[in-house]
């Protein structure tokens, strides 16, 4: 290949734009002036400072000068000699408009011995004049009427395909109209390519930073990325940061390699396909291409990066053809719009390098600056077609949901009605269990007490006291059926105002069967149990003083309440009776009692301890208060 490919491609071709000879530099100011051209020529020189006398060799522009010096690196001067004429002894009255196409890379402009402009950098890190247009007027009284001197000196690396583009002699208004068509040709095309990609790429990284599962629009976010790092190389005057121009040639190659691996992987995700392997394999030889890069040694340069820029659009080719293959295949309005997109950057991608390998093209455009709204319209219209078919799925999905909802609902309500009876019939169990409980241990308890006082009795009872047993029995029962709203009861002001009816009767009972009891209780409340912790507390403690006496054999008996800890409440029986096999008790369930206790207090969230062996029996309430 002719140019050594080191930028964006179609940043390289903005340097080969016109092609014009000499006969073509000679341009009319105005009806009756005119400027010639006499001679270009060049010399190389080892600095700026210095202008050789021999050595000159006659050019024709643009001129590349590794055309007729190979491999050189380092300054050259152009002299351009002219003169400007005008018919019949008119006179100049307007400025000259004195222009240059592109300078490769740095370079300073003087006229007739006086600096005119001249790049920041002339050494290296070297700027980058090779798309910039450039221009100077030059007042009539600043000129030699007869023979005129331009000077520019450039200095640039072979690798950069170093040179001078056209000159041209004009009238500033003319020169102004042309200079903002190749400007906009030159930089505000691909101004506008990078606000649209750097647009879309910041929409599709925000969309797949929300749905992480949407990985088409991560790869096109980082081929948006990489792209404007790539074609920022054709507004960059400086090569800044990079420390040598080498290494920026070096960057924007990896730029490019990137760039074309991330948007056809962006586009194979486009179309839902993963080959895991190839895309593996083109992963790793990218590694080693990246590294080839940056290790080619500088004189094999012209061929390697070239390669590399092949190699590479071939990828692009390969994944266009595949992308038109699957358009045609599937025959989805999406993919064949893609595909058509495709057809046209390929088609502007072609006729660039076409211009880009010939010589013979004058004033000829390069359509890649246009690529960037071409992709940009198409991404529209697919991401709209997209976005109608997806709607249109919703819609059809919610006709459906709609129906699916309205049999789910009548089923639904089919099963709460099976369910709501089955409640009933659950709520109704319940009672009974819980009325079984209370009257095992509350009316029980009084019928044993009761029992156990006309047993004991060793004379009649007295008619008052037989009254006094049967009154006791309807307070129990009466009790309990208003235990059902024991929720709502009072909660006794002390501890032991909420123990007294309890302890006065079974205090009466032990005290005619010769048990001696004792009773510590606290004051106050530390922690105010629920009424119905209270209510539960007291069913557990008449069940065991009532298993006390009916099973012990104990002559002692010691009921106490303590707060282990600030809100933890122990209710402690005593005794020193025969004892029972607790292990026996808890698995085989020998005791109604037992499980009643044990069920109570679970349903208040508190814990049932049993101890039990001869002469000292101990069961414990453990209850956690709020």
């Amino acid at each position: 290949m002719k140019h050594c490919i080191l930028h964006l491609f179609c940043i390289f071709l903005l340097s080969l734009f016109s092609r014009i000879t000499y006969a073509e530099i000679n341009q009319s100011i105005n009806e009756q002036c005119s400027v010639y051209i006499n001679s270009v020529s060049a010399v190389k020189t080892p600095s700026q400072t210095v202008l050789p006398k021999q050595g000159w060799q006659p050019v024709q522009l643009p001129d590349k000068w590794t055309n007729h010096w190979k491999n050189y690196n380092g300054g050259v001067w152009y002299k351009i000699e002219w003169n400007w004429s005008c018919e019949n002894h008119a006179r100049l009255a307007e400025p000259i408009a004195f222009s240059i196409d592109y300078i490769n890379s740095a370079g300073a402009v003087f006229l007739n011995g006086e600096l005119l402009w001249r790049d920041q950098n002339l050494q290296e890190p070297l700027s980058k004049s090779w798309n910039m247009l450039r221009y100077w007027i030059l007042p009539v009284a600043g000129l030699r009427s007869d023979q005129n001197e331009i000077l520019i000196y450039v200095n640039g690396f072979a690798f950069q395909s170093p040179g001078l583009g056209n000159i041209s002699f004009n009238n500033v208004q003319s020169n102004y109209e042309i200079h903002q068509s190749k400007t906009w040709n030159r930089r505000t095309l691909f101004q506008i390519n990078i606000i649209l990609s750097i647009t879309f790429g910041i929409i599709c990284l925000v969309i797949w930073s929300l749905r992480r599962k949407e990985t088409t629009f991560g790869w096109f976010a980082l081929s948006s990325l990489l792209w404007v790092l790539f074609i920022s190389n054709v507004l960059a005057t400086e090569t800044f940061p990079y420390p040598t121009s080498l290494m920026a040639t070096q960057a924007n190659l990896v730029f490019f390699v990137l760039y074309i691996l991330s948007f056809c992987i962006y586009l194979l995700r486009f179309i839902e396909t993963h080959l895991a392997k190839i895309e593996a394999s083109i992963y790793f030889v990218t590694g080693l291409v990246i590294a080839g890069i940056f290790f080619t040694p500088q004189h094999s340069i012209y061929w390697v990066f070239p390669l590399i820029f092949l190699i590479y659009v071939g990828l692009f080719f390969l994944t266009y053809l595949y992308i038109s293959y699957r358009a045609i295949k599937s025959r989805r309005s999406d993919y064949i719009f893609l595909a058509i997109c495709l057809s046209g950057i390929f088609s502007f991608a072609v006729f660039d390098i076409l211009l880009l390998l010939s010589e013979s093209i004058s004033d000829a455009r390069p359509l890649s600056p246009y690529t960037g709204p071409v992709i940009t319209f198409f991404v529209v219209v697919i991401l709209g077609t997209r976005l109608a078919r997806n709607v249109k799925k919703v819609e059809t999905f919610n006709a459906a949901l709609e129906v699916k909802v309205k049999q789910a609902g009548e089923d639904l309500s089919s099963s709460l009605n099976e369910k709501h009876q089955l409640e009933l019939e659950n709520v109704r169990l319940q009672e009974r269990i819980h009325l079984s409980h209370d009257l095992h241990d509350g009316l029980g308890a009084s019928l044993v007490r009761s029992m156990i006082l006309v047993d004991q009795s060793a004379h009649d009872i007295p008619n008052q006291q037989f009254l006094s047993m049967l009154k006791l029995l309807r307070d129990d029962l009466r009790q309990i059926i208003d235990s059902g709203s024991s929720a709502d009861n009072k909660i006794p002001v002390s501890p032991v105002m909420w123990v007294a009816p309890v302890r006065h009767r079974f205090s009466q009972l032990m005290d005619e069967l010769d048990i001696h009891s004792k009773w510590a209780f606290p004051r106050e409340w530390q922690a105010v149990p629920t009424a119905l912790q209270c209510l539960t507390l007291i069913r557990v403690l008449e069940e065991s003083l009532t298993n006390v006496i009916k099973h012990s054999q104990a002559k002692n008996v010691k009921v106490s309440m303590t707060y282990l800890l600030e809100n933890q409440l122990i209710l402690t029986i005593q005794d020193d009776g025969v004892g029972f096999d607790t292990d026996c008790v808890a698995q085989q369930g020998l005791s109604i009692g037992m499980r009643s206790m044990k069920m109570r207090l679970e349903r208040i969230g508190a814990e049932l301890s049993l101890s039990s062996e001869q002469g000292c029996t101990i069961i414990q309430a453990i209850v956690q208060l709020k």
